[in-house]
């Protein structure tokens, strides 16, 4: 399952950490692709539908890029649980919150790779060498998702349902990333480039993701709901 891209040296396998990051982007994309397609109950009409089916779209496409970085299944199979137990923890009840849940997972997504950027090289990075095409931004399917979603929340007298679904989603993703950074300190290493022993890269990711939060709560502000 190797790509050309992904060892450092043709031939040589990958570190565990970057198989382990590698699985986490594979995970994500699949479950992201899984929401997705589960809110076509919740699309009021045709037009929404045929918009859940072009973001689907993208998601399968990362994953079927991601997935080419990894030497085997096994550490996909070892985070996918983890990471698919957010969306059984926080389903998405209503049109309004189908939208929201991408619109803030990417947000989430987009701060972090900010934080830890400098220390992605090419092992860590997508073929184009950006995240952006990935995470969507600036592409037609974002303008239209987040155009819809502001006319959904404009229309939405009462917000305190979905306030309280992002506190959720949030809070259930924080917990999801302790736990892979508990398990995979390796991979907290890599990506902040800490590298001085246990603590030192845990708390360095706990910086990070302490930033990102900081940067979730101004989002979820400006979209008026209750952070």
């Amino acid at each position: 399952m190797n790509s050309q891209s992904t060892p450092s040296i043709p031939g040589v396998p990958s570190s565990p950490a970057v198989n382990t990051f590698w699985a986490v982007v594979s995970a994500a994309a699949l479950h992201s692709m899984s929401a997705t397609i589960g809110g076509m109950p919740l699309a009021p009409d045709v037009a929404r539908r045929l918009l859940l089916a072009d973001r689907s779209g993208e998601f399968s496409a990362i994953l079927d890029e991601s997935r080419q970085h990894l030497d085997s299944l096994a550490e996909l199979s070892e985070v996918e649980p983890l990471i698919g137990s957010i969306g059984s923890y926080v389903p998405s009840r209503s049109w309004l919150q189908v939208l929201l849940r991408d619109y803030l997972l990417v947000g989430l997504c987009s701060d972090f790779i900010a934080q830890v950027e400098g220390h992605l090289d090419e092992q860590l990075t997508p073929a184009s060498g950006s995240y952006g095409p990935w995470l969507g931004l600036g592409t037609g399917v974002r303008v239209r998702w987040d155009e819809e979603m502001y006319t959904q929340l404009a229309a939405t007298t009462d917000l305190s349902a979905d306030s309280a679904f992002a506190r959720k989603l949030v809070g259930e993703v924080l917990s999801v990333a302790q736990r892979l950074a508990a398990v995979h300190q390796d991979l907290c290493s890599l990506l902040t480039g800490a590298g001085d022993g246990d603590l030192d890269d845990l708390s360095a990711i706990t910086e990070v993701m302490a930033a990102v939060l900081s940067l979730h709560d101004g989002r979820v502000a400006e979209l008026g709901l209750e952070p």
